[in-house]
């Protein structure tokens, strides 16, 4: 098992974006994601499996000011590389990759993707949910993702050749009395790592 250490503080599912970071502003840097949970409203479930399809990281003007905020709603896609609002991005196809949150509670986290991005500024990560699969006391519940898509405005910069970790927390929450869940994406607990994230590395298999 690999071991790889940032600091954290967030609670939900944190993903995270290690890619180029400071230094040259061409170029590329090596990009992961990587995915883990910590104790919520996780600890009730048996499994909760996560489908994800995509992962696009939206670019940003060299102007362009930014603040962070999570986007709820659904954005309506135009030509091949920009959304409704006209905003670049890179996409990651993830290929259905699937992981049972419960396996990478607490420090855990398992990557999703390895590839790179061209150096520059960029403005925000959404996630493409293909599926969410609950088991709760031996039941399967209902989990829900608003849009199937899990997106936040967080800035930041990558430079060529350089490293940085990105940090996507996400937290599943209980609908009401009726029962159901939904995942969220957390603003708050979500950007460059380098403060306040740590990570213990595990393997897919380890995972599925």
């Amino acid at each position: 098992m690999r071991r790889r250490r940032f600091l954290k503080t967030s609670t939900g599912v944190g993903i995270v974006l290690l890619a180029g970071c400071a230094g040259d502003d061409t170029g590329t840097g090596e990009f992961r994601l990587l995915i883990s949970d910590q104790p919520m409203a996780i600890e009730e479930f048996d499994s909760l499996d996560v489908t994800l399809s995509s992962a696009r990281i939206f670019q940003a003007g060299d102007d362009e000011e930014l603040t962070s905020a999570v986007v709820n709603d659904t954005v309506a896609e135009t030509e091949e590389g920009e959304d409704g609002d006209g905003e670049g991005f890179v996409e990651f196809d993830i290929d259905n990759v699937t992981v049972d949150l419960t396996t990478v509670k607490g420090d855990r986290a398992v990557s999703v993707v390895e590839g790179e991005l061209e150096a520059g500024r960029y403005s925000g990560i959404e996630l493409r949910v293909a599926n969410a699969e609950g088991v709760v006391d031996g039941e399967s519940v209902d989990v829900t993702v608003p849009s199937d898509r899990l997106r936040i405005v967080r800035p930041f910069e990558i430079g060529g050749d350089e490293e940085l970790d990105f940090v996507f927390d996400i937290t599943v929450i209980q609908k009401g009395p009726t029962g159901g869940y939904n995942l969220l994406p957390v603003i708050g607990k979500s950007g460059v790592a380098g403060d306040d994230v740590e990570v213990e590395e595990v393997e897919p298999e380890e995972t599925g």
